[in-house]
């Protein structure tokens, strides 16, 4: 059924909204006569928890709700979220999870690019490198003929140890 790890119960309620406006990204339902469908429409979404009704993660809830859905048998552990500090706890749960599951987060919200300097910070999970990092591309190309949205974290170096990998759609989504 799934689990909140901030309140440590087996009802992974959705009080931000984040979380399922991802899920129906992801799994929303096609041939329905609703004007959307999911990018994977007939996925099976576990519900896990981990953020507080504010948004706010803490290390020890991810790690647990990570350490949930390898338990439970996930494929692919999903995201949206990401910080600028390194997790050591966070960092051996998305270890153990890399063993069986395919690890996907968000480059994150702030413009900057990835290289650990005055102007640029990493951001985790996404720098990891078992976790492929996505930024968020806009429809339409710049006078640079680049697709990525203005708020967008960006990967400075190509294939260094803090790379983000692809971008997905992140823009007027629905």
């Amino acid at each position: 059924y799934g689990i909140d790890t901030v309140n440590n119960i087996g009802n992974p309620l959705d009080n931000h909204g984040h979380g399922t406006h991802v899920a129906g990204i992801i799994g929303a339902m096609g041939h329905n006569n609703e004007g959307g469908v999911g990018v994977a429409f007939n996925v099976q979404i576990m519900a896990v928890k981990a953020a507080h009704s504010s948004g706010r993660l803490t290390s020890s809830n991810v790690a647990k709700a990570v350490n949930y859905a390898v338990n439970m048998g996930a494929d692919i552990i999903n995201m949206s979220f990401g910080g600028y500090g390194r997790s050591t706890l966070e960092e051996e749960a998305l270890q153990r999870a890399y063993e069986s599951a395919v690890l996907v987060a968000a480059a994150g919200n702030d413009g900057i690019n990835n290289e650990p300097s005055a102007s640029g910070k990493p951001t985790y999970p996404a720098s990891y490198d078992w976790v492929l990092g996505v930024m968020a591309q806009n429809q339409s190309p710049d006078r640079y003929g680049d697709n990525l949205a203005s708020f967008s974290n960006w990967d400075l170096i190509p294939k260094n140890s803090f790379e983000y990998e692809i971008m997905a759609p992140g823009v007027d989504i629905f």
